[in-house]
C-alpha cells in the first residue's frame, strides 16, 4: 500500500529531472561560447602581432635598401674621383716589364705548290710586268709567317705590331700602329703603318684568307695587301643599322699596279711634305632576321706618284712619266648561319670590284695619257661540318682603254680577258689549325692555261683576336 508522501516525492523527482538536464545543457553551451570567444580573441591578438612584425620588417628592409643605395652612390662617386685623378696623373713608370701582359701570337704557314707553267715568268697579260707579284713557288715553301703583338697601352690607347717573315728569309713590318679606345661619339683614330681599308680583302691578313692566294684584281692593282704610313679616322653613326665613314692620309707608297710594278718608290721620290695618298670609304650593314647579315662598301684611293724616271705600262710599246692613280672600289658581303650559330654550319659570299685610272705624260713630254682598267671576283665558302669547308671563286680582269690627250698615239691593249677558276676544301679541327687543298685553272696569261695545285697548312700559336666581319 503506497503512502501519499511517497507518491508525491516520486512525482516531484520525475518533474525535476528535465529541469536539471536543461540547466546542465545551458551551462555547457555557455562554456563552449566562452571557449570560442577566447579562441577568437587569441587569434585576433596573434594576427595583430603578426601584422605588426610584418610592418616592422618592411620598414627595416626599406631602411637597409636606402642605406645600401647611399653606400653605392658614395662608392661610385669615389670610383669616379679616383679615375679622374688617375687620368690627370701621368704614370712615371710601369710596375714591371710584363705589367700589361701583351697578347702574342705566331702564325705558321706553309705551302706545297704544283704549276704547269713556270711561276717565275708569271705576268698578267696587259696589266703588269713579270715579277711584280706571283702566284707562289713550285715545291715546298714555308710561306709567310707572322708574329703579332697587341695590348692596351692604357685606358685611352692600344698598340699592335705585325712582323712578317717571308719565304726568302727577308723580314718586314706589315703593320705597326696605335688606335684610340675612348674618344667617344663613335670616333676612332689609328696612326702608324697599317693595311688600308680600301675594299674588303685588302685589310685581311693572308692567314685569314678563304683561299690560298688573293684575287686577281687585288694582285694586279694592290698586291697581296696595300698598306701605308699615315693616319686613319673612322666614325660609326648612331643609327639602327651599321653605318661608318672613314678617311686615310698616307705617305704614298706606290701601288703594285701603278707604275713599273715596283713595290715602293725610292726615298728621293717620296721626299715631300704632306700626304702622298688619300683614301675615303663608307660601309653600310646590318642583320636580316636572326640568320643573315650583310655589308656593302664603297671606297676611293687617290695616289700622287713622284719622281721623273720613265716607266713601262704593261706591254704597251712606249714609255711614260709618272702621274696620278685613282682606284674606285665596291664590295658586298653576305653571311648566313642558322639562328646565328656559326659553329656548325655557315655560308659566306663576297663580291668585289675595282677600277683603276692612271694618267701621266709621254716620256718625251709631247703628250699626256690616260689608262683605265678594271677587274672583279665573286667567291663563296660553305661550312657543312664543324671541321670542314668548301669554296668556289671566279676572277676576271678587263684590259680597258688607253688614250692620249691629243690622240697622237693610238695604242690598243691586248684583246684578251684574263680570268681564273678556283676550288678549295679545308679541314679545321680547331680555331688554331687549318689544312687546305686548292686547285686553280689560271687563264690570266694569253695563250697559257696554268693548272695550279696547292696544299697549305696554317697554325696559330698563342692569343689571337677575332677577325672583322
Amino acid at each position: 500500500m503506497f503512502r501519499p508522501t511517497t507518491v508525491a516525492g516520486a512525482m516531484a523527482l520525475a518533474l525535476g529531472m528535465p529541469l536539471a538536464a536543461q540547466a546542465q545543457s545551458s551551462a555547457d553551451l555557455d562554456e563552449l561560447r566562452k571557449q570560442i570567444q577566447e579562441l577568437k580573441d587569441a587569434y585576433e591578438s596573434r594576427l595583430r602581432a603578426l601584422e605588426k612584425r610584418l610592418q616592422d620588417t618592411e620598414q627595416k628592409a626599406s631602411a637597409a635598401q636606402s642605406s645600401a643605395n647611399a653606400a653605392q652612390s658614395s662608392a661610385n662617386a669615389a670610383q669616379t674621383s679616383a679615375q679622374e685623378a688617375g687620368a690627370r696623373a701621368a704614370p712615371t713608370q710601369q710596375a714591371s716589364p710584363s705589367a700589361f701582359n701583351p697578347a702574342i701570337s705566331l702564325i705558321l704557314m706553309g705551302t706545297y705548290g704544283n704549276f704547269s707553267n713556270d711561276p717565275t715568268k708569271y705576268a698578267i697579260t696587259g696589266f703588269q710586268p713579270p715579277g711584280a707579284t706571283t702566284p707562289g713557288d713550285r715545291g715546298f715553301s714555308i710561306g709567310e709567317s707572322e708574329l703579332f703583338i697587341t695590348s692596351n697601352i692604357d685606358h685611352l690607347f692600344m698598340g699592335a705590331l705585325n712582323f712578317a717573315i717571308e719565304p726568302d728569309n727577308s723580314t718586314s713590318v706589315e703593320e705597326a700602329y696605335f688606335q684610340t679606345l675612348a674618344l667617344g661619339h663613335g670616333l676612332t683614330i689609328k696612326g702608324g703603318r697599317f693595311f688600308s681599308a680600301l675594299g674588303y680583302q685588302n685589310s685581311v691578313h693572308a692567314h685569314a684568307w678563304d683561299f690560298v692566294d688573293t684575287s686577281l684584281v687585288q694582285r694586279a692593282f694592290l698586291g697581296d695587301n696595300y698598306g701605308d704610313d699615315g693616319v686613319q679616322a673612322v666614325w660609326v653613326a648612331p643609327l639602327p643599322i651599321y653605318v661608318d665613314v672613314g678617311a686615310e692620309l698616307g705617305r704614298g707608297r706606290t701601288l703594285v699596279g701603278s707604275f713599273s710594278g715596283a713595290s715602293e718608290l725610292s726615298d728621293n721620290e717620296l721626299n715631300k711634305n704632306g700626304a702622298g695618298s688619300r683614301t675615303v670609304f663608307a660601309h653600310v650593314g646590318g642583320d636580316v632576321g636572326v640568320s643573315n647579315a650583310y655589308r656593302v662598301g664603297l671606297s676611293l684611293l687617290h695616289e700622287e706618284a713622284g719622281g721623273s724616271t720613265p716607266f713601262q705600262v704593261a706591254d704597251l710599246p712606249v714609255t711614260f712619266l709618272p702621274g696620278d692613280v685613282q682606284i674606285y672600289g665596291a664590295d658586298f658581303v653576305w653571311k648566313w648561319a642558322p639562328e646565328g650559330n656559326y659553329q656548325y654550319t655557315n655560308f659566306k659570299f663576297i663580291a668585289e670590284w675595282f677600277e683603276l685610272h692612271r694618267n701621266g705624260n709621254l716620256s718625251d713630254q709631247s703628250d699626256t695619257f690616260r689608262e683605265k682598267q678594271s677587274g672583279w671576283y665573286v667567291q663563296g665558302t660553305y661550312q657543312f661540318h664543324p671541321y670542314w669547308r668548301v669554296g668556289l671563286r671566279y676572277d676576271q680582269l678587263e684590259t680597258g682603254t688607253f688614250q692620249t690627250g691629243t690622240g697622237s698615239l693610238n695604242v690598243q691593249p691586248a684583246d684578251f680577258t684574263p680570268r681564273r677558276y678556283s676550288a678549295m676544301i679545308d679541314w679545321n679541327p680547331s680555331e688554331f689549325s687549318r689544312i687546305r687543298l686548292q686547285y686553280n685553272q689560271d687563264r690570266s696569261q694569253q695563250n697559257l692555261n696554268d693548272h695550279q695545285i696547292f696544299l697549305q697548312y696554317i697554325f696559330s700559336l698563342g692569343t689571337h683576336g677575332a677577325h672583322r666581319f
